[in-house]
């Protein structure tokens, strides 16, 4: 049996169940993904359990470090913002100096990601309480976006947040289909939220790229190992 030849760390937060399968799927067959959990204490998408899991944030990358992974990814979205400007490339320098490899955030990937669709007006849709909604806005305006409405689940569990149906993210944006017009992306956040089979059909109703944190993940992590991904998904993973 031929093992792949490059491997790719993901940090994740206790509870989430979706990245894990909605990222191999976009991944060329040479390439695998490993998983460590990074510890808190509770299922709660609050400042305190976010703050909690950062703390661990080294504890964890050394374990992950052990399978000799090319690239490590911290695949969470809130926990990346939740300080603000600076905070993502903070934990990924943290990550790096305690692996010495290559490391990547999804927040991080989230800005990359909006700005090579060329969004500067951002509709933003989240299943988070109030709280992380303003500290993500406040992140995402003071990275150059403006958020022109905000679309929210209100959820404070993560369990609450995986158990959403990725055909009812589908159903709400397209609820906002008028405050799309005065948007040129939507981005989808949380990386526990079904989204990567509605991104094309989002599309292609509402006429605008849509951004995804799984997707934005992908394509960030395929694009610094220099490999294409194995399908796409929306205008972000489509092949030019």
């Amino acid at each position: 049996m031929k093992f792949p030849s490059t491997r790719i760390g993901l940090l994740a937060p206790p509870p989430n169940i979706v990245m894990e399968v909605e990222f191999p799927r976009f991944l060329p067959k040479d390439v695998s993904l490993h998983t460590a959990r990074v510890p808190r204490s509770s299922s709660e998408v609050t400042r305190e359990s976010l703050s909690e899991m950062t703390t661990n944030v080294e504890v964890a990358a050394r374990c992950l470090a052990m399978t000799k992974p090319h690239l490590i990814v911290f695949g969470c979205t809130s926990a990346s913002f939740l300080n603000g400007l600076g905070w993502d490339r903070q934990l990924t320098q943290r990550i790096e100096a305690v692996t010495g490899i290559p490391a990547i955030t999804t927040t991080t990937a989230i800005v990359e990601a909006i700005k090579a669709v060329s969004g500067k007006k951002v509709l933003l849709v989240t299943p988070y309480i109030d709280d992380i909604n303003k500290t993500e806005i406040e992140f995402l305006e003071g990275s150059g976006f403006t958020v022109v409405n905000l679309v929210t689940f209100g959820l404070k569990l993560s369990e609450e947040i995986a158990a959403v149906p990725s055909e009812h993210v589908r159903e709400v944006v397209l609820s906002s289909a008028a405050n799309a017009k005065n948007a040129d992306a939507i981005f989808i956040s949380c990386t526990n939220l079904r989204t990567m089979d509605q991104i094309d059909a989002l599309e292609e109703v509402l006429d605008r790229p849509v951004v995804t944190s799984n997707q934005a993940t992908i394509w960030l992590a395929v694009r610094r190992l220099g490999i294409k991904p194995a399908e796409a998904a929306g205008r972000l993973l489509r092949p030019v």
